[in-house]
Parts: C-alpha cells; sequence; structure tokens
C-alpha cells in the first residue's frame, strides 16, 4: 500500500484519539459486531449515516455521503470522495468502538467495498493505541468486492477507534455493511481468517444457502425476514469428524456470510424487504457472538427481541432464553437472561411474545431429542411469572413421544402453531377460550416447523427442506405459503 501520509496521518490520529473520545461508551453499540450502523442504513438529514462522524484529520478534505444509487445491499452505502487538492493527506470517517468488548478478543473486520480511479490505495484502520491495518484494493472493476481481516486486540487498551479511510486526489471508495466481529479470548482461539476467495458472493445476497438456515421468523407487518445460519448443515458435523470432509469444503459450499464469527454455531441475520418486493442482504445481528444465537422473535412494537443462546456464560442450563431492547440507533442492547422463572437447568428455546406483551410462550425440554413442551409465562408489574406446562391439546400426556416446540401465536390470538416431531400443526381457539384439536398446518409437506405468520393473517413463514435428498443431508430452506379463501394454506413457494 501507498502508506497514507503517514507524517500527517500521524497527526491525525492525535487530533482523533485526544478530542475525538466520548466521556464514557454509553453512546456505542455492546455486543459482538461492534460497529453502530454499519450497512449504513440508518442516514441523519446531512446524509451522513448515523453513528459515523468525519475524521480531523489535518488538512484533509473531501465528501462523504449516504449513496443510494450504488450500493451492495439494502438502500444505501458510504461514498468517499478526496479532495483535488488534498495532495497525500488522509480523508475519511471514522467512529468510537466499545474497547472494554475488544480487549484480549480475536476480531474480524469484513465488509464489501467499490474502489474506482483513486490515485492512492484506501484502507480501514483500527486503532486501539497500535495501528491494524486493513489494505484495499486500488481498483475492484466496477463492482463491490468483500473484504475480510483478523487481528489480535491487546488487553490492556482503553480506547479504540474504527477508521475507513481513503487519500490522494483523484476517485471515489464506496463502503457497504462492515462489521467488526468479536471471538472469544485470543490466548483460547484460533485466528479466523476467511480470504476473499473463499467467500462465494453467489450467495451473499440470498436468504437460502446450500448451508444450514434455521428459525424463521417474519416480522408483524411482513417488512422484515429474521433467520439463524450456519454454512454447515447437520451431516457436515460427522463428516467433518470422520475426514469425508474438509473445512475448505464447507467454506465453498457455505458460504460463510458477512459479519460471520467463522464458528460451528448459529447466528442470526435480517432481511429487510425492498420496494419491488424482493429481499435485502442479511445483515449480521449486533447481539452475535461465538455462541449459537437463533429463534429470534420481535415484540409487536419492535422495541424488544426474544432470542435463545446455547451455552452462554450465565446460563441456567444448555439453551436460555434472552431479550434485547432496541436502542436509539437501532441497535440492540446487551442480552439480558430472562431469570430462573423462564429458564432452569435444562434447555428453554423458541421464544413468542402475544401481540399486546404480555404473555410468553417457550419450549423446554428435560431430555435430548424428544421431550419438548411448550411452556407460558405472564408478565404481571413488568416480571415474568413462574413458567408453565401448557396442557392438552397442545402438550400431550407422554411428552416423550409427541416432541412440542417451536411455537407461534398469530396476533389475534386465535391461532396456535407449533412443531410435533418435524411437523407444523396448528390449534384454533374455540367458542369456549380453549384450544381444538391441533391439525397438520402444510399437510403434504413431509417435515416442516418453526411457523410464524404476517398480523395481517395472510402470510405463513416456514422451514422444510424441499426434497428427499435436502431431507438426507438435513439441509433445510425457508419457505412461505399465502392463505387460501377457506382458510387452508397455498402451495408453498421459495423465499428466493
Amino acid at each position: 500500500m501507498k502508506r497514507i501520509n503517514h507524517r500527517l496521518w500521524c497527526l491525525a490520529v492525535v487530533v482523533f484519539m485526544t478530542s475525538c473520545v466520548p466521556e464514557s461508551d454509553s453512546d456505542v453499540s455492546r455486543g459482538a459486531n461492534v460497529v453502530r450502523n454499519g450497512s449504513f442504513e440508518q442516514v441523519e438529514a446531512g446524509a451522513l449515516p448515523n453513528g459515523w462522524q468525519i475524521v480531523p484529520a489535518y488538512k484533509a478534505k473531501g465528501n462523504a455521503a449516504a449513496d443510494e444509487t450504488i450500493r451492495h445491499g439494502g438502500q444505501y452505502s458510504l461514498k468517499l470522495t478526496p479532495n483535488s487538492k488534498n495532495s497525500s493527506a488522509a480523508y475519511g470517517v471514522f467512529q468510537m468502538l466499545d474497547a472494554a468488548g475488544l480487549k484480549g478478543k480475536k476480531i474480524t473486520i469484513s465488509g464489501f467495498v467499490r474502489v474506482e480511479g483513486v490515485s492512492s490505495t484506501p484502507g480501514i484502520l483500527l486503532d486501539t493505541g497500535k495501528e491494524n491495518w486493513l489494505i484495499l484494493p486500488q481498483n475492484t472493476g466496477g463492482k463491490f468486492v468483500s473484504f475480510n481481516k483478523a487481528f489480535s486486540i491487546s488487553k490492556s487498551i482503553s480506547k479504540a477507534g474504527l477508521l475507513l479511510l481513503v487519500s490522494g486526489t483523484t476517485g471515489n471508495v464506496w463502503f457497504d455493511d462492515v462489521t467488526v466481529g468479536t471471538g472469544e479470548e485470543g490466548s483460547a482461539q484460533e485466528d479466523v481468517q476467511i480470504p476473499v476467495a473463499e467467500t462465494d458472493n453467489r450467495y451473499v445476497d440470498k436468504i437460502n444457502t446450500p448451508g444450514w438456515q434455521d428459525s424463521v421468523y417474519i416480522s408483524p407487518d411482513g417488512r422484515e425476514l429474521y433467520f439463524a445460519y450456519l454454512p454447515y448443515v447437520q451431516k457436515d458435523f460427522l463428516d467433518l469428524y470422520f475426514g469425508r470432509i474438509s473445512e475448505k469444503n464447507v467454506k465453498e459450499r457455505g458460504p460463510f456470510r458477512p459479519g460471520s464469527h467463522g464458528k460451528m454455531n448459529f447466528e442470526t441475520y435480517k432481511a429487510v424487504r425492498k420496494s419491488d418486493g424482493t429481499w435485502g442482504r442479511p445483515i449480521n445481528l449486533n447481539i452475535n457472538s461465538t455462541y449459537s444465537l437463533y429463534s429470534v422473535k420481535l415484540s409487536h412494537d419492535g422495541k424488544e427481541l426474544y432470542y435463545a443462546i446455547r451455552d452462554y456464560k450465565g446460563n441456567y442450563g444448555g439453551d436460555d432464553i434472552y431479550v434485547s431492547r432496541k436502542l436509539a440507533d437501532g441497535q440492540w442492547s446487551k442480552a439480558e437472561n430472562l431469570g430462573p422463572n423462564i429458564n432452569t437447568k435444562y434447555r428453554e428455546d423458541t421464544p413468542c411474545l402475544s401481540a399486546d406483551g404480555k404473555t410468553l410462550y417457550f419450549a423446554r425440554n428435560k431430555q435430548e431429542m424428544l421431550g419438548w413442551e411448550i411452556m407460558v409465562s405472564h408478565r404481571v408489574n413488568g416480571k415474568w411469572t413462574k413458567a408453565e406446562r401448557m396442557g392438552k391439546p397442545i402438550n400431550q400426556s407422554k411428552p416423550e413421544k409427541t416432541a412440542n416446540y417451536q411455537p407461534f401465536i398469530s396476533a389475534d390470538g386465535k391461532e396456535f402453531y407449533f412443531t410435533r416431531i418435524q411437523q407444523l400443526y396448528f390449534s384454533r381457539m374455540q367458542s369456549d377460550g380453549s384450544w381444538a384439536e391441533p391439525v397438520k398446518a402444510l399437510p403434504k409437506l413431509p417435515v416442516s416447523g418453526h411457523a410464524s405468520v404476517t398480523d395481517d393473517g395472510k402470510y405463513l413463514y416456514f422451514l422444510t427442506a424441499k426434497d428427499k435428498k435436502s431431507l438426507k443431508r438435513e439441509h433445510w430452506t425457508i419457505w412461505y405459503s399465502e392463505r387460501n379463501k377457506d382458510g387452508s394454506w397455498g402451495e408453498p413457494k421459495v423465499v428466493d
């Protein structure tokens, strides 16, 4: 790289680190992916994406703005244009990061960049008192290309900032979906690097891939689709263990999505529906980490996010249910365990909140595989009551034979969906307030699960294995059905 005028840049770092550091970390996002608005979808009135500021570099000038005409995914990218009088001084944007969340960690910086006509190579700097550089291409041939690089962060850092920079006098650089993903303690984890050549761009904009899609959820208004994802499928774990396939085989087929922590754990993504009805590129949620996070459900007011985390520090059991609350910048707050009235020494997952936010349904498993039962708790004075087992006909007297889990209740509270041994069932509320005998929601499908329905009751989203070959490999993909006039569900269609 033609270094960004090192002398001027050193002065810029001094100004940056001394005058732009916030008094506290209260206004930065917490969690594994610690960049605020790295997808640049939230835009301030001045056209600079929310959460980003101009680097106060010495004499450097240029233009930084959200660009809705050239972007990799979503509605915007971030466009940086240096000024013709800059000479070789650096110009760019920055934001402060949660230093406490980076200390002693392995972190991976990833995203997409498009570079055209620049006279000096652009770069990304993670400044922790030490300069951690990620060098970008000088020309990307008129398209976005992915970048990805891992670093080990010292345990002694006090502040941290991320800078996106371009130097020279000509050209344009576009950034999209910039992520800083954290792993566990640096001394205990292998470095994770996914070279650009191993990131298959055929799938980064897709919801369904050759990897493992799971726990799909459609938002009440039908505009946001959440799902858990793992580059591996179930069969891969044994094949890897016995050496029948390699990690390279999985990466080539996967792929690892942008923002992935590169581990054998589920991470949850969100895709937003575009104005033309298609889905935007899935975005890694900021609450993901190196622990499996799945079964995300929104509260109907959009202010709370419920989900399960496996083997997380502080769990009561193997899988516990957590909640995060929406912050002012649109990110989600740190995971908050729902406590012993919900979580026990057993496994709890697949939470679902009623439309009024007063009732929580979830599944509990007291033994492996079968043995799942659906539980219910009520919010009283802001606290969740001790969960109780739902009765018949939802749960059966012998849970080890039925495995009822993955509950979902419709917005009007009159339809209750759940999965019973890889078949999606639903029950309608009767006039006396009891639930009718459950029936299969999609009787023509050999397997199905993880139902969610839009608030208007028109669309059902779910998981299925599309054919025998997929089922044998346990390759689950996301589908939807539109409701027929008679109330039944129509022919299933794949989301993309």
